[in-house]
């Protein structure tokens, strides 16, 4: 097998067309060299190089391999440059898993952040419930998660990005969309269309429930989706009222208003999620941007 090594020495005494001036260029000494060269040419089963006393030229076979050695050393060059980028977490693929909360202002600021400095990076990005993003993670299928909830799992590291109050969306033509704030206690004859109630630990859904015990009533829940645009254009048709996290009023449709509580709403949190003890440096750079955007 022919080793980079002798492709280097060939390419230096090709370029010189003198031993002792290459074997300077290489810091070596010269039968070393000479050495090379031979045993690299009864490798191949063909002469590189005409050479006596007198000169050194490269036979019309050897001019060749030098045009593909070349070309090899500069793969392997970039291949260097490719590995070391990759082992910096600077080159790659990073698959990402997202509730459709983190959609409208925590994903987008995150990504364009990562990819002003992480060019390289192929983001590859799918809309999934918080269940099979939690799944997809253990099973490596994706490497990082955004979701509405903590996650209590011993192979899942989660952090809160985002924390926003729960806001009404209600239909401009209900009577209770001219008041400017809104009691708890107001809606409570109302229709109510909400996120499914998640598995595992606590989500919107609960949250939600939660804050209207408070007001004394159990919601009339009519319809739920897990689509924000889903829940606001049945409200826009007049089907019920949701509560929502704020930015998500950010996606306006016909017929809405949006009114804050008197009282203390919940808080809609996004999570970022990865494996624990993740050693992959890519994601743990996409890992260390997310904290601090």
């Amino acid at each position: 097998m022919i080793t980079f090594k002798e492709i280097k020495y060939f390419i230096a005494v090709s370029e010189e067309l003198n031993f002792r001036k290459a074997a300077k260029k290489l810091n070596i000494s010269q039968p070393p060299l000479s050495q090379q060269i031979k045993i690299l040419e009864e490798k191949i089963g063909f002469k590189l190089l005409d050479r006596n006393r007198g000169y050194v030229r490269l036979t019309l076979a050897g001019k060749k391999f030098l045009e593909d050695s070349y070309d090899i050393s500069l793969k392997i060059k970039r291949s260097i440059i490719s590995g070391k980028k990759i082992d910096e977490g600077e080159l790659g693929t990073l698959r990402i898993g997202f509730s459709t909360l983190a959609s409208f202002y925590t994903l987008p600021a995150i990504i364009s952040k990562f990819h002003k400095k992480y060019k390289g990076v192929d983001l590859q990005l799918k809309e999934m419930r918080t269940e099979n993003i939690i799944k997809n993670i253990l099973n490596k299928n994706i490497d990082i998660g955004f979701a509405g909830k903590k996650i209590i799992n011993k192979g899942i590291k989660s952090v809160s990005l985002n924390r926003e109050d729960i806001v009404l969306a209600i239909n401009k033509n209900n009577i209770l969309s001219k008041k400017k704030e809104i009691s708890i206690s107001e809606i409570k004859n109302e229709n109510f269309i909400l996120f499914p109630k998640s598995q595992g630990s606590i989500g919107l859904y609960d949250k939600i429930i939660e804050f209207c015990k408070k007001g004394d009533f159990e919601p009339n829940v009519i319809q739920e989706a897990y689509e924000i645009e889903v829940i606001l254009g049945l409200v826009s048709g007049g089907m019920g009222v949701a509560l929502i996290p704020e930015n998500s009023s950010k996606l306006y449709l016909d017929n809405i208003v949006f009114k804050k509580f008197k009282e203390k709403s919940p808080v809609s949190e996004i999570y970022l999620l990865i494996r624990n003890n993740e050693e992959d440096s890519l994601i743990n750079n996409f890992y260390n941007i997310s904290k601090f955007c």
